[in-house]
């Protein structure tokens, strides 16, 4: 009691320093706890979590190469992959005994009419050298709707396509396109081939879509081409694409669909080795292989990465200069008490028992702070 009673006494008499020593136990304890959970959570993430992703993959003309594309230049379609390009790939990839399902979009340009209108571009060329400024896509699944490049769509009024019926008509156009010519769902539209005028497709509108997300660079307001801005696509299934003629192997310039197949994997390691596959079947280096889900987990992920690394040094610092002051602040309660150690061994009191009062001194607010910070850094850290 002797002990605990000369220590409290002191601490009170030096509330400051108590004080110091609690709040410095505190930020110490909660941070690391704090820290270790973030960068512990990245690691999972970015290990663990990353391993166990199904990835999909696509086949897609590089960077370099979609920066020579001009959407008034129909000799663009040679970059196209056709289905024979993709069997010599998938059979590449079934060889190395990776499994695989996959789904995909097929793409063109169509030619507006007196029943829609586009929304204008800052660039006006004739469809005849653009292909038309709207544009057709068609997916073969709910899933690649899903994945479409252009970003994800709610529909805000009428219904959404139906993959396993065998519609002929049924298309989706955007609120935009929509307002624009006064069409609504049930409305009849007309749109015409790319190279061909004369050929005509009647469409009616099952659905009204808006997106959920912003436009990328050139795919929004700020397209060269009306048939790039992404308020401009009309979406079909493919059975509608199909059955109308469209999915074509010897059509010309704009008329030539842009296949994008997606293949859906069962994890990373298969990813890989799809890569591997196909590089090994001799994909043109104008082509890569890459990951649109992977990617965007990776950007998702990339906050609590930056995170951690911000996290790693911010423990160190903390140990570092908490460590220093706690030091410091120890020195300060036995340094200058000279007069006090004499006097109590004057009445008796031993030199461990001192040298034990000193160190509940250290202990007590050290011990408080770690129960708090250890409170504060479990509640922060979820």
């Amino acid at each position: 009691m002797f002990v605990l009673k000369n220590a409290s006494a002191t601490l009170v008499r030096h509330g400051w320093r108590t004080g110091a020593m609690a709040i410095t136990a505190v930020a110490i304890v909660s941070l690391t706890i704090f820290s270790n959970s973030v960068i512990d959570a990245s690691h999972t993430a970015s290990t663990t979590t990353y391993n166990a992703q199904k990835p999909t993959a696509v086949i897609r003309p590089t960077q370099k190469t979609l920066s020579t594309r001009n959407g008034a230049d129909s000799s663009w379609t040679k970059n196209h992959l056709s289905w024979t390009n993709y069997t010599t790939y998938a059979t590449a990839v079934q060889s190395a005994n990776v499994e695989f399902s996959y789904t995909f979009t097929e793409t063109i340009p169509v030619r507006q009419s007196s029943s829609i209108k586009a929304i204008k571009a800052s660039t006006s060329t004739s469809a005849d050298k653009t292909g038309g400024d709207l544009t057709w896509r068609s997916f073969y699944t709910l899933e690649a709707a899903q994945s479409n490049d252009f970003g994800r769509f709610k529909i805000v009024s009428g219904k959404h396509l139906n993959y396993k019926g065998q519609d002929k008509s049924s298309v989706l156009i955007s609120q935009a396109v929509a307002s624009k010519n006064n069409l609504k769902v049930g409305s009849t539209i007309t749109v015409a081939n790319p190279t061909d005028s004369s050929k005509t497709y009647k469409l009616k509108v099952r659905g009204i879509y808006e997106y959920v997300g912003t436009a990328q660079e050139g795919e929004g307001s700020d397209a060269k081409f009306a048939k790039d801005n992404r308020d401009n696509a009309i979406y079909s299934t493919y059975y509608t694409f199909g059955v109308n003629g469209l999915d074509i192997s010897d059509g010309k310039g704009w008329s030539i669909p842009d296949l994008n197949i997606m293949f859906q994997l069962n994890s990373v390691k298969n990813y890989n080795s799809f890569v591997k596959a196909v590089k090994k079947a001799k994909l043109p280096r104008k082509y890569e292989v890459t990951s649109p889900s992977l990617e965007k987990y990776e950007t998702g992920i990339q906050p609590l990465t930056q995170w951690a690394s911000r996290m790693q040094t911010t423990r160190i610092v903390v140990w570092s200069a908490g460590g220093l002051i706690l030091l410091v602040l120890t020195i300060l309660t036995i340094i200058r008490r000279r007069g006090e150690i004499a006097t109590a061994m004057l009445v008796g009191v031993s030199r461990g028992r001192i040298a034990w009062q000193f160190m509940v001194e250290s202990l007590i607010p050290t011990i408080l702070g770690l129960a708090l910070g250890t409170l504060i850094g479990g509640v922060a850290t979820p």
